[in-house]
C-alpha cells in the first residue's frame, strides 16, 4: 500500500499500470466507510501477493487529483490497467463483491511477483538495463535505470536518459528532482575545478553543494545562503544558481518554503 501525491501520480499509478494492475482508493480521514474498507483492500493486496498494486490517495490533501477524477462519494475506487481507468465502485463494498471485482477484471491470487532490485548499485544498474532491454515501451524503468545511474556516479549517462523521457515523466516529481541534482552534482565539480576548464566558484561553494548532496541539508543550504549575501549582484552567481537547484531537489515543501523566505530576505 502507497500513499500518493499529486506529484507522484504518474510515476506511482499511471506509469506503474502498464506492469501491474493498480487499485486506487479514493478516501478521507472522516469518512466512515472508507476506514471500513481500507483494511479490506490492504488484506485483499497482501493475499494477492503482487496481483496488484493499491495505492490511497487522500482527497483533502490532494484535491486537485479528486478534482481531476470527478470524486462525488467517498470512497471511490478506480483500477489502471495499461496506463488508464478501465473501471471501479464506490462504497465500502463487502470482500467477497471486491474479490468477484478483481476476478471479473482479471487478477487473481499471486498474479505477478513484484521485481526485487538488488541494493548493491552495480546490480541494480544491470538488472535495470536487462528491464528496460526487455520491456522498451514502460518508461517508468528508464526513469529508475537513470535514478540508478545518478546515484552510482554516471552523470553524462543519467542526463541523457532523462532528456530522453516522455513528456509525462519529463516532468514528474522524481525526473524534476534528479534533474536538479545533476545539475547541482555538475555545480560542485566545477566549484571544485575537478573537471576540464577553470572552475566557476571555489571550494567553498563545492563545500557547501556537496553538503546538501550527501544530506547535511541545512548546513550545506546556510553555506550557500551566506555566500550569496556577497554575490547578490552578482548575476551569474553561483550561490543563487545552487540555491535555485538544491531547493527543486528537496523532497519536504515545509523545508523549501522556509528557504525560499530566507533566499528572498538575501535578494530583496
Amino acid at each position: 500500500m502507497q500513499d500518493v501525491t499529486t506529484a507522484e501520480f504518474v510515476s506511482a499509478v499511471v506509469e506503474r499500470s502498464r506492469e501491474t494492475p493498480v487499485l486506487v482508493d479514493f478516501w478521507a480521514a472522516w469518512c466512515a466507510p472508507c476506514r471500513a474498507l481500507g483494511p479490506v483492500l490492504e488484506k485483499l493486496t497482501a493475499e494477492y501477493a503482487g496481483g496488484f498494486v493499491l495505492v490511497k490517495i487522500d482527497t483533502e490533501k490532494e484535491q486537485a487529483l479528486a478534482s481531476e477524477f470527478k470524486i462525488r462519494s467517498l470512497p471511490t475506487v478506480m483500477l489502471f490497467k495499461d496506463g488508464k481507468v478501465v473501471t471501479g465502485f464506490q462504497g465500502a463494498l463487502p470482500e467477497g463483491q471486491i474479490r468477484a471485482f478483481l476476478t471479473q477484471h482479471g487478477i487473481e491470487v499471486g498474479g505477478a511477483a513484484p521485481i526485487v532490485w538488488s541494493h548493491d548499485p552495480a546490480e541494480r544498474i544491470a538488472q535495470l538495463r536487462a528491464a528496460v532491454s526487455a520491456t522498451p515501451t514502460k518508461d517508468a524503468l528508464k526513469l529508475d535505470l537513470a535514478l540508478a545511474l545518478l546515484s552510482h556516479g554516471d552523470l553524462d549517462e543519467a542526463s541523457r536518459m532523462l532528456e530522453a523521457l516522455p513528456a509525462a515523466l519529463y516532468v514528474d516529481a522524481k525526473a524534476v528532482r534528479a534533474r536538479a541534482r545533476l545539475a547541482l552534482e555538475r555545480r560542485a565539480s566545477m566549484a571544485s575545478g575537478s573537471t576540464s576548464g577553470s572552475a566557476t566558484g571555489d571550494t567553498r561553494h563545492a563545500d557547501a553543494i556537496r553538503s546538501v548532496l550527501r544530506g547535511d541539508t541545512a548546513a550545506g543550504l546556510e553555506q550557500l545562503v551566506h555566500l550569496l549575501r556577497d554575490e547578490k549582484d552578482d548575476e551569474h552567481s553561483v550561490a543563487r544558481a545552487a540555491l535555485v537547484d538544491a531547493l527543486q531537489m528537496i523532497d519536504d515543501d515545509t523545508v523549501v518554503r522556509d528557504w525560499r523566505r530566507r533566499m528572498a530576505a538575501v535578494l530583496f
